[in-house]
C-alpha cells in the first residue's frame, strides 16, 4: 500500500488513517488479530518507529488493544457492568449474553480492620472471613475481588461460594435470601504487579476499583467488597436506587 509522501500528512498519520478505514469498513472485526509491525512496515514500506506511533493512536482511542507476548486486536465492546441498589455479578453478565464465570482463588481467616471492620460494623480484630476471586466473561478475565464476611455469622461462607460459585447463592445458605447495596465508591489508578497479574494486563493500563458494602432487608451489614475490573474490558455504569416508599 503505498503512501503519499509530499502530501503534507505524517507517514504514521497516514498509515493510522489506513488502519481506521480498515476497522471502519468491516475489514478488520472485533477480535481480529492485526499483522506485526514488521508486516505492516513491509505493507507500507515504512519503519517500525512510523508503524509504532500509528498503532498507538489507535491505542490510545481504545480501538485496539496489545496484549504482551501475544499482539495486536481490534478492541471488542467493552462490558456495561451496573452498579445499583441489587447488583448481581451473574445476572448483570446474562443480561448483556455474555457468558459468566467465578473461580475462587483462596479463603483466608483475617482480622477486622479500618475501613472493613468500620463498614461491617465489627470492632478491630474481629475474625474476617475473607474470599478472593476472579471473574472471567467470554474467555477474557473482568474482575479480580476480595469478599469480606463477618466470621461469626457466616461461618463456611468461603467453601459456599466455592460451591455454589457465586456469592448471592452462597449468601441463601445462611438464611439471606436477598440483600441490596448500601453504597458504593469508585476510584481509578494504576495497578499493581499482583493485580496486573491476576487480571492478565500491563501494569500501564489503569484498574477501576469499586469498594462496596451489602447489608441484608433488615440493615444488618453482610458484607465489605473491594473490586478491581479490568478498564480494558469494562465500563462501569451507575444506576439510580428506586426511592423508599413510605411505610403505612
Amino acid at each position: 500500500m503505498g503512501l503519499m509522501r509530499r502530501s503534507g500528512v505524517a507517514l504514521w498519520r497516514q498509515v493510522q488513517l489506513s488502519l481506521e478505514s480498515q476497522l471502519s469498513d468491516g475489514t478488520l472485526q472485533p477480535g481480529d488479530q492485526l499483522p506485526t509491525e514488521a508486516q505492516l512496515s513491509a505493507r507500507y514500506g515504512v519503519n517500525r518507529h512510523t508503524v509504532r506511533r500509528a498503532l498507538a493512536g489507535l491505542e490510545e482511542r481504545s480501538l485496539i488493544r496489545v496484549e504482551q507476548g501475544r499482539g495486536t486486536f481490534v478492541q471488542e465492546p467493552v462490558l456495561s457492568y451496573r452498579i445499583s441498589e441489587r447488583t448481581r455479578f451473574s445476572a448483570n453478565l446474562r443480561d448483556q449474553k455474555r457468558v459468566p464465570d467465578r473461580q475462587v482463588l483462596e479463603v483466608t481467616m483475617d482480622r477486622a480492620e479500618g475501613t472493613a471492620a468500620a463498614s461491617l460494623g465489627l470492632s478491630r480484630g474481629d475474625a474476617l472471613v475473607v474470599v478472593r476471586c476472579v471473574s472471567d466473561s467470554d474467555g477474557h478475565r473482568i474482575t479480580y475481588s476480595e469478599h469480606m464476611f463477618p466470621a461469626q455469622r457466616f461461618p463456611g461462607i468461603g467453601e459456599a461460594v466455592r460451591d455454589e460459585g457465586s456469592v448471592s447463592a452462597a449468601l441463601c445458605r445462611f438464611g439471606v435470601t436477598d440483600y441490596r447495596r448500601k453504597w458504593s465508591r469508585l476510584t481509578a489508578r494504576m495497578p499493581t504487579g499482583r493485580e496486573a497479574e491476576v487480571l492478565e494486563q500491563p501494569r500501564s493500563r489503569p484498574v477501576l476499583v469499586s469498594e462496596s458494602l451489602n447489608v441484608d432487608l433488615d440493615g444488618h451489614p453482610i458484607e465489605f467488597g473491594i473490586t478491581r475490573f479490568n478498564s480494558d474490558w469494562v465500563q462501569v455504569v451507575v444506576e439510580p436506587c428506586a426511592p423508599e416508599l413510605p411505610t403505612t
